[in-house]
């Protein structure tokens, strides 16, 4: 039994889970050029209707958990085989979808599981803002609190500063000012305190994922 945390995104509105052995060499010209894919079970596409970054767990040979099942869609749910011959498997948007692409964490990630073909369910998933912004809230101390807020106000009020000069025409003192708030919130967003913050946010993140699927395996690639 495996679980598979995948976070990618797309530009074009619409993921894949895909079978990396079976992409094309380049992207096809037509969207059509990946029915064969899809036919042949080796790709799964998944719309999303907005471009974005998304997150995908995948359950290989176990139920979805009761905690996170309660916050899957009944609607739109997503059903069929899917095969892959070498385990290598792909979590990314559409324009990901071939051998070419160049590594990109933020449009697709790659994972492994175990060779052969499963029947799959995909749920989209809806949690509470308020479950989401409680698990956020990843400051320990005041001094962390200060820090995590201390980037967007110091931008905020500097940016203000500039459209108060901009409107006094003092435009050379709205410009270096501008220049000079760049570099500031720049030196906020590097300080090791906030880059602790920035990974503990990321992780707190990874328990929300934007698609869930059960994987549930259905035969083996002979060795």
């Amino acid at each position: 039994m495996t679980k598979v945390c995948l976070p990618a995104g797309t530009d074009v509105a619409e993921m894949a889970l895909f079978d990396v052995d079976a992409l094309p060499k380049s992207f096809p010209r037509d969207m059509e050029d990946f029915d064969q894919l899809i036919a042949s079970a080796r790709l799964i596409r998944i719309p999303t209707g907005g471009d974005g970054g998304y997150l995908l767990h995948l359950f290989v040979d176990e139920q979805i958990p009761a905690d996170m099942r309660r916050y899957c869609l009944s609607e739109d749910t997503l059903t069929g085989d899917f095969y892959t011959s070498g385990g290598r498997i792909a979590f990314g948007g559409m324009e990901s979808a071939f051998t070419g692409f160049k590594p990109n964490p933020n449009i697709r990630t790659d994972g492994l599981i175990e060779p052969g073909s499963y029947a799959y369910t995909a749920y989209r998933t809806e949690f509470p803002d308020e479950l989401v912004e409680q698990a956020m809230r990843v400051e320990r101390t005041t001094s962390e609190r200060w820090i995590g807020r201390a980037p967007p106000l110091v931008g905020l009020a500097l940016f203000m500063t500039v459209v108060a000069l901009g409107v006094a025409q003092q435009f050379v003192t709205a410009g270096l000012t501008l220049v000079g708030s760049v570099a500031v919130v720049k030196s906020l967003l590097r300080l090791p305190a906030y880059r602790t913050l920035a990974a503990r946010r990321d992780e707190a993140q990874l328990a929300f994922p934007s698609v869930v699927m059960e994987l549930k395996k259905l035969g083996k690639v002979n060795a």
